[in-house]
């Protein structure tokens, strides 16, 4: 039997691509998500529980802090990893610490044992097999090797492809230009999991339990720096098409919605999101198309989700 991929993710008014996105990952085998509402107010929830009559998805209230300090990144993550156990902590509560990290050690303290693997993206990313296999079935090839805790899938940086607002199309057909394999912003990493091998979880990597390692896609051990980098690239067997910016209009939404490890208020919840960011990151040198070649079976199952 092929293992169980759960999805685990916090939104906030992804309504205009989210239908999309559940799609796309239902299709590529997730048969779980668990999704963390930070306060949507474009229709996200209600999309989400009419989903839920078709496939399974968990869906759960996450709001940000409500007054108080909210702690930096770095300070959350010293909390977070300082912690005995992740039952020993008011992951509900505590809101010091940025909702993403919260929900993320949510999830394994009270969910992780329903699923054999993880996968800790954003409704931004959407993960591809060059080869076409299903998510459990690279997972069944990774978990061959009992020593292998966590893979560390790289990004592709997604560009605007110049166009300035949504045209009805899917994400994945109309961004169809990227970066360079070789472009250094690349090494950024998020990862699929078993939630039995990780002790912690931040927000691009986690802290594995002893004796468990990270692979690449490829399999090979690789070391994570920082909790958010690889030492280099593999797009040789799975990576995460990163859709950062999109078209100027909904780059403008993401400003307005802030960055996922912050909370609503705090200081460095736009940090960044300004024009030098969109310009750093339009990144259209080449042409990638194994993401819009799923376009007709993802708007088919598209389709069959709503009916």
């Amino acid at each position: 039997m092929p293992p169980r991929v759960t999805l685990c993710a916090i939104i906030k008014d992804e309504a205009d691509s989210l239908l999309e996105w559940v799609a796309y990952h239902h299709l590529m085998g997730v048969d779980r998500f668990v999704v963390y509402d930070n306060g949507s107010t474009d229709g996200s929830r209600a999309l989400l529980e009419r989903l839920a009559r078709r496939i399974d998805i968990t869906v759960i209230d996450w709001p940000s802090a409500g007054g108080g300090v909210a702690l930096s990144f770095p300070e959350a993550r010293d909390l977070v990893l300082s912690r005995p156990d992740l039952r020993g902590f008011n992951w509900w509560g505590e809101r010091t610490v940025g909702p993403q990290m919260r929900a993320y050690n949510h999830f394994l303290a009270y969910y992780g044992a329903e699923t054999d693997w993880v996968l800790f993206i954003d409704a931004d990313e959407f993960v591809v097999s060059r080869d076409g296999m299903s998510l459990p079935a690279l997972a069944a090839r990774y978990g061959q090797d009992p020593a292998v805790g966590a893979v560390a899938l790289n990004w592709r940086y997604f560009g605007s492809s110049g166009q300035l607002a949504p045209d009805g199309r899917l994400v994945i057909e109309r961004f169809t230009r990227c970066a360079p394999t070789a472009f250094s912003g690349h090494v950024h990493m998020k990862t699929l999991a078993r939630p039995a091998a990780l002790d912690r979880m931040l927000i691009h990597a986690g802290r594995l339990g002893a004796g468990w390692r990270y692979v690449d896609d490829r399999g090979q051990p690789v070391d994570i720096r920082d909790f958010a980098f690889t030492p280099a690239v593999s797009h040789a067997r799975l990576w995460l098409n990163h859709y950062s910016v999109k078209s100027r209009a909904e780059f403008q939404r993401k400003r307005a919605r802030g960055l996922a490890p912050y909370p609503d208020g705090h200081p460095e919840k736009q940090d960044g999101l300004d024009e030098e960011y969109f310009r750093r990151q339009d990144l259209n040198d080449e042409e990638d198309l194994a993401a819009a070649a799923m376009a007709p079976a993802v708007r088919a199952e598209m389709a069959r989700l709503l009916a």
